[in-house]
């Protein structure tokens, strides 16, 4: 990849990898514009390559982008989480055609009753953590993607450490 940056007088080209060249270009800015370096610690942008590896405990992805759910002791919130996270990672990686899903799709993938997955939708559509964007159809909010990565990461950490024999299994 080759990413080439104007601005002003500036030109600056940066050849590589795709990670690698995301990176070089977030240092480049943050070097150039220092208030850049200081907003983006407080903007939450989310860098689906990264949640693609964090979340690959939870969930896969087909070739097509479609999610497979790997674990079946998650709460149906949890579950619908990871999956309407993975098929936002599909959409921006280009694997599907849009974010959103239709309730019928969770409801097969997670392996709960339509209702169940309605009723959870409509609770977590009105914490802010996904958005109906249209008759039985939703997708996770901005606010939704950091509230689901979190939940994630402390599922797997809490699993790396029952795994690691540091805590009692519950009674």
């Amino acid at each position: 990849m080759r990413v080439q940056i104007e601005h002003g007088n500036l030109k600056h080209t940066i050849e590589g990898e795709p990670e690698q060249v995301l990176k070089a270009i977030n240092q480049y800015i943050s070097e150039i514009y220092p208030a850049y370096d200081v907003a983006s610690r407080l903007v939450y942008n989310p860098d689906y390559l990264s949640l693609l590896e964090e979340t690959s405990t939870f969930v896969n992805l087909t070739l097509e982008g479609q999610p497979i759910l790997l674990r079946s002791d998650l709460s149906t919130d949890e579950a619908a989480g990871a999956i309407l996270l993975a098929m936002q990672i599909a959409f921006k990686l280009g694997k599907r055609t849009s974010d959103e899903a239709q309730v019928e799709e969770i409801a097969r993938v997670i392996g709960k009753a339509q209702k169940t997955v309605q009723n959870t939708l409509t609770e977590m559509s009105k914490a802010g953590i996904v958005e109906r964007v249209g008759k039985g159809s939703y997708r996770l909010s901005l606010a939704g993607t950091r509230e689901v990565q979190e939940t994630l990461k402390t599922l797997r950490d809490v699993g790396n450490e029952d795994s690691g024999g540091n805590r009692e299994p519950d009674k």
